[in-house]
């Protein structure tokens, strides 16, 4: 995270770490020749240790998280344009937070995540009744929920982009507070998907109420922009991306933002 190595040096010492940790366990005897086979075999051998474990790569590091118990609950998500039934498990008793945990010392970490049958939920990190969670957990999830159906080859930029939206094309008493939050995390590199998204919610927000060309930071300017106007303006930017993602092929387009 600090840069001192290249990334590839640095990947290549977590191969060797991991392949001396899985070895001469069932699935080392299949080969472990990449991370990403290695992460698989890891999150097996955790699970056959009685836990849960999330592994792969949540960007733009390799993600290890670990939890022991899961509470399966189904909601009713309202998005813009339908409505849909997900399913929901919590998790909670983590014995490691992931990357994002492990950087901020447990303060910052994966709230949730979706796959294509079901939403992950971090028990603590959610007050279940609140506007927060049903707007940026599940409408923001249900969205990636519906879309990995929908669009399953679209990016995840592309995914968090029509996310960010739905989130402000639903909310109620949060819509300035989610935009202002947007326009302060923005960046243009796709290897940080929450960021690219931001800088593209906020530039193309921003063309349609504020008349700006790029993405506008002032907290001022948006809050001055009427709540109803700017969950419209979503709501259309959302669902003309859902239109064009149609018209270049719903099951093969991968992105659409540049």
């Amino acid at each position: 995270m600090l840069r001192r190595s290249p990334v590839e040096d640095a990947e290549g010492e977590l191969l060797a770490s991991l392949n001396t940790i899985l070895a001469g366990t069932a699935a080392a005897a299949t080969g472990l020749g990449d991370l990403d086979a290695a992460s698989e075999h890891a999150k097996g051998a955790i699970e056959n240790e009685g836990l849960f474990a999330l592994t792969g790569v949540t960007s733009p590091y390799y993600e290890l998280m670990i939890w022991r118990v899961e509470s399966p609950r189904t909601y009713r998500v309202a998005l813009p344009e339908c409505v849909i039934d997900v399913r929901v498990v919590f998790l909670d008793e983590f014995t490691s937070l992931g990357w994002a945990g492990f950087a901020t010392c447990g303060r910052y970490y994966s709230a949730g995540w979706a796959t294509e049958d079901s939403l992950f939920a971090v028990q603590s990190a959610h007050e279940t009744e609140s506007e927060g969670f049903r707007v940026s957990y599940l409408a923001h999830e249900g969205r990636h929920f519906s879309d990995y159906k929908e669009f399953p080859k679209l990016e995840q930029s592309e995914l968090e982009y029509r996310a960010k939206l739905t989130e402000i094309a639903v909310s109620e008493n949060s819509t300035h507070d989610l935009i202002v939050m947007f326009s302060r995390r923005t960046g243009q590199d796709r290897a940080a998907p929450h960021h690219f998204a931001n800088y593209w919610v906020t530039k193309n927000l921003g063309r349609a109420v504020l008349k700006s060309g790029a993405p506008v930071k002032d907290a001022a300017e948006w809050r001055n922009v009427p709540a109803g106007q700017l969950r419209r303006k979503a709501r259309h930017l959302l669902l003309d991306s859902s239109v064009h993602l149609q018209n270049v092929g719903a099951t093969t387009v991968e992105r659409f933002l540049s």
